[in-house]
C-alpha cells in the first residue's frame, strides 16, 4: 500500500495533537481535582453529578428555611412566655381587686398598675423578627397588628393568616400564629358583647367598651346584636342630636328607644348592656353592640380596668363588678390556655425541624460522598496516566521528526 508524504504528516500531526489532548485533560483533572469538567468528560456521571448538585442547592435552601422558622419560633416562645408572665400577675390583681375591704382609691391603683400591663402586653402583641416582620399579625407583617383608638381601646388589624415554610421535601411547619387566634378569639366565661362604631360614620363618636349589668336581660336577647343609629337632628321637637335603638335582625325598635335625644357620656341601658357613647355624632352614624361567645384580652383588660375606674362601692355597681371580676378571671383563665395549648404546638414544630434537620444532613453527606466518587479524579492514577501520556506525547514527536526526515532523494 502506498503512503504518500502528506498522508505522514497528517497522521504523525493526529497522533501528537491526540496525545496532546489527552495530556492537557489528565493535566486539568490534576491541577483542580476534578474528574469530570465538562459533560463530554463523562456524560453519564455529569447528568448524575448535575442531578446531585440541584440536590444539594436545595437541601441547602431546607437549611436555610430551618434557621429561619426555628429562630421566627423560639422568639414567639419566649414572647409567649413573658405574656404568660403577665397574665399570670393580672390573675393576682384580678383576685386582689375582688376584696369587699378595698377603698376606691386602692381599685384606682389596682387599675393603674393593670394600664402598665395592658401597655406591655400590646407591645409584645406587636414584637417583630429580625426582618422587621410582626410575627402575630399574619400575612400583613408590614403593620402592627394591634392599634390603640381614640378611646383607649386596641383592635387588631392583622389578619387570620398562618405561615408556613418548607424544611423538607415532603415536610413544612408553620412559623408562627395569629394574633387572632391568640389574642383575640379567646372563648369567652359567658356570652358577652364588644361595642364598635360603623366605619361608615361621619361624625367624632366614640363608644365604651360597656358592661353586662343584668345577665338575664342579655341572656334572653342573645344572640342578638344592638344597633344604635343617630337620626336627623328635626326627628325631634325641639331639633336635637337623637337617636334609635333596634335589633340588628330585624331592624325592630328595642323597648321604645326611638328619637332619643342625645346626652353626651350618660350611661344606656339596653337589655342588660351599659355603655356610654360620646363624641358628636352625624345622622346615619350607628353605634353596634355585637353579640359574641368571644372576647379579646385586650377587651377583657380594658373593661376590667374601666369598671375599677368608674364602679363604686355601692351595691348596684358592687353586684356588675364581682360579676365582671368572675368573667376576667375564667377569660384569663381561657387566655391561658390558649397560650399554653400553642406554646406546645410551638414545641412539636421545633422537634419537627430538629429531626428533619438530622435527617437533612444524613442526606447531605450522602450526596457529597455520592458527588465525590462521580465527579472527583484519584490524584494517584491521574499522575501516573499524566506520566504516561506524556511519555506517549514526546514518543509521538520523536518519531514524527524522524519519519518526517525519510525522502527518496536522501538515498540518491
Amino acid at each position: 500500500m502506498r503512503v504518500s508524504t502528506l498522508q505522514i504528516h497528517r497522521n504523525g500531526l493526529a497522533n501528537m495533537l491526540s496525545n496532546q489532548e489527552a495530556l492537557t485533560k489528565t493535566q486539568q483533572q490534576v491541577s483542580s481535582g476534578v474528574r469530570v469538567n465538562t459533560a463530554a468528560d463523562d456524560p453519564i456521571a455529569a447528568a448524575r453529578i448535575l442531578q446531585i448538585e440541584q440536590q444539594l442547592a436545595l437541601t441547602e435552601q431546607f437549611e436555610n428555611n430551618m434557621i429561619s422558622a426555628t429562630n421566627r419560633l423560639e422568639l414567639e416562645e419566649s414572647t409567649l412566655s413573658a405574656v404568660t408572665d403577665y397574665y399570670d400577675r393580672l390573675r393576682e390583681l384580678t383576685v386582689q381587686a375582688g376584696s369587699g375591704v378595698l377603698a376606691q382609691t386602692d381599685r384606682e391603683a389596682i387599675a393603674a398598675e393593670v394600664e402598665q400591663i395592658e401597655e406591655a402586653l400590646v407591645e409584645l402583641f406587636n414584637t417583630k423578627d429580625a426582618t422587621g416582620e410582626y410575627i402575630f399579625a399574619g400575612f400583613q407583617g408590614g403593620e402592627a397588628p394591634f392599634v390603640q383608638n381614640a378611646n383607649g381601646r386596641y383592635s387588631y388589624e392583622g389578619d387570620d393568616g398562618q405561615r408556613f415554610v418548607a424544611v423538607g421535601s415532603s415536610t413544612t411547619v408553620a412559623t408562627g400564629d395569629s394574633g387572632i387566634d391568640l389574642f383575640v378569639d379567646i372563648p369567652s366565661a359567658a356570652p358577652t358583647f364588644t361595642t364598635t362604631t360603623s366605619p361608615l360614620n361621619t361624625g367624632t363618636t366614640s363608644v365604651s367598651a360597656g358592661f353586662i349589668t343584668d345577665d338575664e336581660a342579655f341572656a334572653e336577647f342573645y344572640p342578638d346584636d344592638i344597633v344604635i343609629t343617630f337620626n336627623a337632628d328635626s326627628a325631634v321637637d325641639p331639633a336635637a342630636t337623637n337617636y334609635t335603638v333596634t335589633r340588628a335582625s330585624d331592624g325592630r325598635v328595642i323597648n321604645g328607644l326611638e328619637n332619643q335625644v342625645y346626652d353626651e357620656g350618660a350611661e344606656l341601658n339596653i337589655n342588660g348592656v351599659t355603655l356610654q357613647i360620646s363624641g358628636v355624632p352625624e345622622p346615619g352614624d350607628q353605634v353596634i353592640a355585637e353579640s359574641t361567645p368571644k372576647q379579646s384580652i385586650t377587651d377583657t383588660i380594658f373593661r376590667f380596668t374601666e369598671a375599677l375606674n368608674t364602679l363604686t362601692n355601692g351595691s348596684e355597681d358592687q353586684a356588675t363588678l364581682d360579676n365582671l371580676i368572675e368573667d376576667t378571671l375564667n377569660n384569663l383563665d381561657a387566655a391561658l390556655a390558649v397560650v399554653s395549648s400553642t406554646q406546645s404546638k410551638i414545641g412539636a414544630r421545633l422537634n419537627t425541624i430538629e429531626n428533619t434537620e438530622l435527617m437533612t444532613a444524613d442526606m447531605k453527606l450522602a450526596n457529597q460522598e455520592a458527588l465525590s466518587d462521580l465527579r472527583d479524579a484519584d490524584l494517584a492514577e491521574a499522575v501516573s496516566r499524566m506520566t504516561l501520556e506524556s511519555t506517549l506525547l514526546e514518543a509521538a514527536q520523536q518519531s514524527y521528526t524522524v519519519i518526517s526526515n525519510l525522502s527518496l532523494f536522501n538515498k540518491l
